[in-house]
C-alpha cells in the first residue's frame, strides 16, 4: 500500500471537479492569431528528450489539451484533460509552470484551417480522461486522423511525437526556459507580491 501511495504521489494524480458547460462557455476565448495546432513538449535539459506532451489548439476557441497532466489554475475551467479559456496570460502560466532548471518547453506550431483545429479539438474531447503515463498515446490519437498530422505515429513516447512534428512543413519553433526549482505557480507568486505591496 505504501508503494502504491508513493507511485500515485509521484505521478501527480489530482482530484478535481469537472467544469459545468456554462462555465466552459463563459470562459471561451477566441484568439486573434491565425488558427493553429501547437505541440507543447516538456523536454529534459540533460537528455534533450521530451517527457510529456500536450496540445495548444487554436480554432473556434483556444484550449490546452493536457492528457495526464498536473497543471491546474483556479480561474480555468477544465473538463477531462482540456483546459478552456486559454488566453495569452494563461498560456504563459502553463509554460512557466513546466519550465524549470531541468526542463524546458519546446512549442512547435503548425498553422492550419479553423476546421482542422476544431477537428483535433473534437478528437481530444472524445478521448475523455487519460490515465497517467499515456499522454503521448492520447495526443497522437487526437492528431493522426487529421491532415497534416497523419504522419505523426501513434506512440507512448513524447519524444517520438516531437520528432515527427519537426517534419511537418512550416512548423514554427519556440523555446521557454527558466532556472527556478520545482513547479512554478506564477499566479500564486503574483498574488503574494500584490499583497506584500499593499
Amino acid at each position: 500500500m505504501a508503494a502504491l501511495a508513493a507511485c500515485l504521489a509521484l505521478s501527480g494524480c489530482e482530484i478535481y471537479r469537472a467544469a459545468e458547460p456554462t462555465q466552459i462557455r463563459a470562459a471561451q476565448y477566441v484568439s486573434d492569431e491565425p488558427p493553429s495546432v501547437t505541440l507543447l513538449s516538456m523536454v529534459n535539459s540533460e537528455t534533450n528528450r521530451a517527457a510529456h506532451s500536450a496540445l495548444l489548439i487554436n480554432g473556434s476557441q483556444q484550449v490546452i489539451y493536457d492528457p495526464a497532466g498536473t497543471f491546474q489554475h483556479p480561474d480555468l475551467p477544465r473538463a477531462d484533460d482540456i483546459h478552456y479559456g486559454i488566453t495569452p496570460r494563461f498560456l504563459d502560466y502553463y509554460e512557466r509552470y513546466h519550465a524549470r532548471f531541468d526542463y524546458y518547453v519546446h512549442a512547435q506550431k503548425v498553422e492550419v484551417s479553423r476546421a482542422t483545429a476544431d477537428r483535433v479539438l473534437a478528437n481530444a474531447q472524445a478521448r475523455g480522461k487519460t490515465p497517467k503515463m499515456f499522454c503521448a498515446d492520447s495526443v497522437t490519437s487526437a492528431l493522426r486522423p487529421v491532415p497534416p498530422f497523419q504522419n505523426v505515429g501513434i506512440t507512448l513516447f513524447p519524444e517520438s511525437i516531437r520528432r515527427d512534428f519537426a517534419q511537418i512543413p512550416g512548423v514554427d519553433n519556440k523555446y521557454v526556459r527558466e532556472a527556478d526549482v520545482g513547479k512554478n505557480n506564477v499566479w500564486e507568486q503574483s498574488a503574494s507580491l500584490e499583497s506584500a505591496q499593499k
